[in-house]
């Protein structure tokens, strides 16, 4: 959501007009306590005096221009202030500050700014205008932000590596000597939108960083969220006890902040307190802290070169040790990482499941319409085994999204388990992307018949599993000129190299299909001397075809003779018999005359019956 903005004077807030003074210093943040942003976030604070100025220093630059009053703006404050100390590391680095567009709403008018928040990179005079549906995390920000711009994350030291790594993101950093040639790796950090990648460079520096990582691989760490405070003392919960607290600040800082901390744990207690005041802080205070280092945790030795990932799930840390070279394994090992091995289906992990990508994984649903705890755990064991081939993904029937997957899957009301693997990279818009799905057809679900799928699926051993009514008998196509396709009929059908294939994609239900149906039948007894040319229908509803998506009703598609393979034809004109014959003539790979000969011409004037719909559908 979005704060719109308003004519200077007043702003909406929900559904509220509340007029405000046009008084020369006044600031909607002096009317609330706690609202006022400079002492409360990192970024710099501009105004209508020093804006110009700030884009002079830095002509590449972002701004977020926002209303303190806004909810949404106060939402975007922290995220603005990680992503600008991410963006520092950049080489060189690229500065991100913000104004009160609804105070200094000259400024904002100048870049027509709308509603609150709006960013805006600016880059050597380009302007470019941050889409808020893409998400308002700092990982997010800054993906925007590489992008647009051609330069690179860079750790010069390793205390930077405190800086760079949140601990429940996903990071990935690449370690490399003196003269390598690291361009893969660049390649590799613009295809993943949710990882956060970095790199060090040079023999020194880069086995600097190395040690660094290392110990931060060995500790499990938290950042806890201590807030501000009014008091000079705050305490707060820890996830557990025996962990080690720092009272250096995590969240970003300014220069002239002079905030210090001093931390006591006593169990799950942490207490926080600052010492060079005797008041509270305004600051959403961050502090880091990770379990006690003992002989029991996992040490790592990291070499110069290589590439290293945390993650917040399965091992948390993981060393690459594949070919460096190898830009699509390090892709596939990335995508094999960046979620858990097995997730289940929610409204929050929809968007990382089914979002195409070219370096997607496929995803093995188990779609149980009842727990099977049997099932789940088999499943579990298989996913170490299969993990970079494919994300395994529990779904049930309770949400509406199960249940939109259950028909996506092709699986009805009441059925046993099934396991099912869809390509989600290959789905997308237009009529010729669709995901394709596998079903496993194992008569027991165990570890070993799973990753024996997974196995043929990676080996092209496995045919798509396509939704499809019963073939019509030979009886019941003599009964009609038009020849009833059904998905398991379709591809042999429409891909005959020898036949021009007239294709009506259509739904039961549909109105236009209803009126079209008997032009439809028309034209086939019309042309039905023409032994060159099939005309045919498909219940688009209840049949899949591979390889199509049929995205309204009724579609007709020709599918010229020739190939293989075929490129279909739509038709766009008139449903009437005369105009459809026309098109087929000029685009029919075989040439045909409209006109039958003598006995064919009796056929073509028979009455014309409803065939298209089943006689119990047509009341509906």
């Amino acid at each position: 959501g979005r704060c719109r903005a308003t004519p200077h004077g007043v702003f909406l807030f929900g559904a509220t007009l509340l007029p405000i003074l046009s008084v020369r210093g006044f600031s909607f943040s002096d009317l609330v306590p706690g609202m006022g942003s400079t002492q409360k976030h990192a970024t710099d604070e501009l105004d209508d005096k020093t804006f110009d100025t700030f884009m002079k220093e830095h002509p590449v630059s972002a701004i977020l221009f926002y209303a303190p009053w806004c909810f949404y703006s106060q939402q975007m404050l922290p995220s603005w202030d990680t992503a600008a100390q991410k963006l520092l590391l950049h080489d060189p680095p690229i500065y991100l500050a913000k104004i009160d567009a609804h105070r200094y709403g000259s400024v904002g008018d100048r870049y027509d700014v709308t509603a609150f928040p709006t960013m805006k990179l600016f880059a050597d005079g380009a302007v470019f205008e941050y889409d808020a549906n893409r998400g308002r995390g700092w990982q997010q920000i800054v993906k925007w932000v590489n992008e647009h711009l051609d330069r690179d994350h860079v750790l010069k030291s390793g205390e930077d590596v405190e800086h760079y790594l949140h601990d429940n993101d996903l990071n990935v950093v690449g370690l490399f000597p003196d003269g390598y040639d690291s361009s893969g790796f660049a390649k590799s950090s613009q295809h993943f939108g949710d990882v956060i990648f970095a790199e060090a460079r040079g023999t020194k520096v880069a086995e600097d960083v190395a040690t660094h990582l290392a110990r931060h691989a060995s500790l499990v760490c938290e950042t806890i969220d201590v807030g501000n405070s009014n008091t000079n003392t705050k305490q707060v919960d820890l996830p557990r006890e025996k962990l080690n607290c720092s009272g250096t600040p995590r969240n970003p800082q300014r220069q002239e902040w002079g905030d210090r901390f001093g931390v006591s744990l006593e169990g799950k207690k942490l207490t926080v307190k600052r010492e060079d005041e005797t008041g509270g802080w305004l600051q959403h205070l961050q502090l880091k802290c990770c379990d006690e280092d003992s002989a029991s945790s996992t040490k790592y030795t990291i070499n110069v070169p290589s590439i290293v990932m945390f993650m917040p799930h399965d091992e948390r840390f993981a060393i690459y040790d594949g070919d460096l070279s190898d830009g699509h394994a390090v892709d596939r090992w990335i995508a094999a990482r960046r979620s858990p091995m097995v997730m289940r289906l929610t409204s929050e992990t929809a968007d990382k499941i089914l979002e195409p990508s070219g370096e997607k994984l496929p995803v093995l649903f188990l779609i149980s319409q009842t727990d099977e705890p049997r099932i789940e755990e088999q499943m579990r064991k298989a996913a170490r085994e299969v993990r970079g081939r494919a994300m395994i993904v529990f779904s049930g029937a309770g949400s509406q999204l199960e249940r939109r997957l259950m028909d996506v899957a092709g699986i009805e009301v009441g059925a046993p388990p099934v396991v099912t693997l869809i390509e989600t990279q290959s789905m997308g818009g237009g009529q010729l992307h669709v995901a394709r799905k596998y079903r496993m057809s194992s008569p027991e679900i165990t570890s070993s018949a799973v990753v024996t799928f997974i196995d043929d699926y990676t080996n092209n051993r496995l045919s798509p599993w396509l939704r499809s009514e019963t073939e019509p008998t030979a009886e019941d196509q003599a009964m009609d000129p038009v020849t009833v396709l059904v998905g398991t009929t379709f591809k042999k059908a429409a891909d005959d190299t020898q036949k021009d294939v007239l294709v009506d994609f259509y739904a039961p239900w549909c109105g236009h299909c209803r009126k079209f149906e008997p032009h439809y039948k028309a034209l086939a007894r019309k042309l039905k001397h023409v032994k060159t040319l099939r005309i045919t229908k498909i219940d688009a509803t209840r049949n899949e075809v591979e390889g199509m998506q049929i995205m309204g009703f009724p579609t007709i598609m020709l599918f010229p003779a020739g190939g293989p393979p075929k490129t279909p034809v739509q038709y766009h004109g008139n449903r009437e018999e005369d105009d459809m014959v026309r098109w087929l003539q000029a685009n029919c790979v075989h040439k045909f005359s409209p006109t039958p000969s003598a006995a064919e011409a009796g056929a073509a004037k028979d009455p014309v019956v409803s065939g298209l719909l089943d006689p119990s559908e047509e009341d509906l």
